[in-house]
Parts: C-alpha cells; sequence; structure tokens
C-alpha cells in the first residue's frame, strides 16, 4: 500500500500510457522522447569538444544527429541512457516542486535552443521541437499543479520508452542501433551485444534508484510528521 501512497501519479500515468500506447494521444510524446534522444547525443557532442551539423527527429519516431569531433564512447551512450536518466531525473525530483519545475523549464529550454540551431527552420521536427519546448517551458514557469503531472508524465514516459527500445531495438536489431555503431567504430561488431546489455543495465540502474530515492525521502517526512505529532501532545508545553 506504501508504494501506491509513493508512486500512485506514476502508476496511473503509466498504466494511462501503456493502454493508449498505440494511439494518436501517445504518439506526441514518443515523438518527444525521440527528440530527448537526439538531444541526448548533440549535446554530448558539444560537451565534449565536437560540433554538431543537424538534428532531425520524424514522425515514425526515428532520428538522427550528424556531427564530427568529440568523444564518441559519450556521445553514442547519451542517447538511449541520456534519455533514461532525465526520466530519473525528473521522477526524483518529484520531491520538490520547485526543482522538478526548474527541470521541466531547462528541457524545454534546451529543446528550443537546438531546434533553432541545428534543425532545418522548413522542417516539421523544427515546429515540434520548438513548440514542444514552449510548452514544457510555459507550463513550468506559470502551471505549478500542471507541471507536476506533465513533469512525472513525461518522467514516466522516458522511462517507459526506454525499457520499449531496449526490447525492440537494442535486443531484436541491436548492430542497427546505437550500439552497433559504435561496435563498429572500434572496429569489432560483436561489441554491440555487450555494450547494448550494459546501456541498458544502466538505464534500469537509474531509474530504479530514482524511485527508491523519492520512497526514501517520502519514509523520512512521514517519520519527522510523526515525531513532531508525539513532541506536540496535549501536556507538552513550550519551555518545559
Amino acid at each position: 500500500m506504501r508504494v501506491i501512497k509513493v508512486f500512485w501519479l506514476h502508476i496511473l500515468l503509466a498504466v494511462v500510457a501503456l493502454a493508449l500506447w498505440d494511439t494518436p494521444f501517445v504518439k506526441p510524446f514518443r515523438v518527444f522522447v525521440v527528440w530527448m534522444h537526439e538531444m541526448g547525443h548533440a549535446l554530448a557532442t558539444l560537451v565534449t569538444g565536437g560540433d554538431v551539423s543537424e538534428l532531425r527527429v520524424r514522425w515514425n519516431e526515428s532520428g538522427h544527429v550528424i556531427s564530427r569531433g568529440g568523444i564518441r564512447p559519450i556521445i553514442s551512450s547519451a542517447g538511449y541512457v541520456g534519455a533514461a536518466c532525465v526520466g530519473a531525473l525528473l521522477i526524483y525530483c518529484g520531491r520538490w516542486g520547485g526543482v522538478q519545475r526548474v527541470v521541466l523549464g531547462l528541457i524545454g529550454l534546451l529543446q528550443v535552443v537546438l531546434a533553432v540551431m541545428y534543425t532545418p527552420f522548413w522542417g516539421v521536427d523544427f515546429w515540434f521541437g520548438v513548440g514542444c519546448g514552449l510548452i514544457l517551458m510555459g507550463i513550468a514557469l506559470r502551471l505549478e499543479n500542471g507541471a507536476l503531472v506533465l513533469a512525472t508524465w513525461v518522467g514516466v514516459m522516458l522511462c517507459l520508452y526506454s525499457l520499449e527500445d531496449f526490447r525492440t531495438d537494442l535486443w531484436m536489431q541491436t548492430v542497427r542501433t546505437d550500439a552497433g555503431i559504435l561496435a563498429q567504430y572500434w572496429g569489432v561488431p560483436i561489441l554491440a551485444y555487450p555494450i547494448a546489455f550494459v546501456w541498458a543495465a544502466v538505464s534500469v540502474w537509474v531509474m530504479f534508484l530514482a524511485m527508491r530515492g523519492l520512497a526514501r525521502h517520502v519514509d523520512v517526512d512521514e517519520r519527522r510528521d510523526l515525531e513532531v505529532g508525539v513532541g506536540e501532545g496535549p501536556n507538552e508545553r513550550i519551555g518545559e
């Protein structure tokens, strides 16, 4: 019961997402997650000293980042693992509404900046990226409760989509994914499978850590409330 108490919103949103997974309602959010995946590649390229030429995301949930330079293992890992880490961060920040809103707003800001800089102006993915980014920033700035629900929904979607990616891409067509590309870069194609396994394990691990951390904070708050309640009994007077 305590799990339901702590994660009731996450569970509800996960059920809704899974029930509507292949419907037009969830489709835009799935494309948004692909945006997060490609953003991870682009940001990792820039952070490690590389240059990004183009970032594209298609409605069929495919995408790519054209870049040169940077640290290739970090860049390749930043797609799957990066999206899972962002989802875990949004879940973990659920205890601090203000922090969660800041994270949500920063995600929106980064999406707008990267779309403007690296996605062709005429493309649908440009307008989708800019529109999603502005919506995230607007809700983060103006709607406290709305930001909580949206941030939790995005976190759940990122985690669920990461797991879906592991099943459909990393396991079923490993050599065609980022893991396969990295293995080819190293000149050892068979490495694609252990790379995919490590990425999946790390992503599931950070999701678990986020949920466990949130649950522990709730436990601490409940114990503190209990102690305050005991210390302020009817026979307790200030100064004694």
